[in-house]
């Protein structure tokens, strides 16, 4: 078989361009993962809870009542007044988040604090209907979208794992870790995926997850570092043999 050196140059600049667009989409779909996981448990980075929360969710208090504390002191609501509204939005919202108490106990308190900023730029909380909507327990990612995603993710990284893997297969390496840097990702996705719906149910499967997306990109990136240099960089086989 011909090694990633002894490639023509055809087929070197051919694979050039794949791991080269395809390792940078990687490293892309890498940061753009950070960004959307990182800080949702309202710290900075990113740490096991931000999964259990992107996939699982906050269940212990909606987002308005999460970002109330944090949001009075901005719209300089009075100290004395403070525990006031947060009384009058937990139990809104413990009563089925009704009309009625939204007309008598919320609205004249959202419209006297609150509309000032976020009339401006901030989330619209000015009805009903748009306040209701942050009033819901955050229950993480829908099944809809995992579904969608897992469909996305399924198809497109497995042929890119199998492209990778080609190319990774022609290279010099010992024969079971190649073996293994070419099987484990597809396995490690599988188990990302299933960890998706095992957290949705249960936040303690968030391992799975972690293990998952640790087994399986950042895997293949190395395998396609690794491809990249020997296609440049070795000498070809009967260059290398000793006379």
């Amino acid at each position: 078989m011909r090694t990633l050196a002894d490639l023509s140059m055809s087929e070197k600049i051919m694979h050039t361009g794949f791991i080269f667009l395809v390792g940078l989409g990687l490293l892309v779909a890498e940061a753009y993962t950070y960004t959307v996981i990182q800080g949702l448990d309202g710290k900075p980075g990113i740490s096991m809870q931000d999964l259990v929360v992107h996939y699982y969710g906050n269940r212990k208090s909606s987002k308005l009542q999460e970002m109330l504390p944090a949001m009075m002191p901005m719209a300089q609501v009075p100290v004395s007044e403070r525990p006031k509204m947060v009384d009058a939005v937990n139990h809104w919202i413990a009563n089925g988040e009704t009309r009625n108490d939204y007309e008598q106990e919320v609205k004249p308190l959202i419209n006297g604090s609150c509309l000032k900023c976020h009339s401006l730029g901030m989330p619209d909380i000015g009805t009903y209907q748009l306040l209701k909507a942050q009033a819901h327990v955050d229950m993480g990612m829908p099944y809809s979208e995992m579904l969608m995603n897992g469909m996305i993710h399924l198809t497109t990284l497995g042929v890119i794992f199998w492209i990778a893997g080609w190319i990774f297969s022609k290279a010099r390496f010992p024969r079971i870790p190649k073996y293994l840097m070419i099987g484990v990702p597809f396995f490690a996705f599988f188990l990302d995926f299933a960890g998706w719906f095992l957290t949705k149910q249960d936040p303690n499967w968030v391992w799975l997850v972690l293990i998952g997306g640790i087994l399986s990109c950042p895997l293949v990136l190395i395998g396609m570092a690794i491809s990249l240099y020997q296609i440049w960089l070795y000498p070809r086989q009967e260059e290398a043999q000793p006379l």
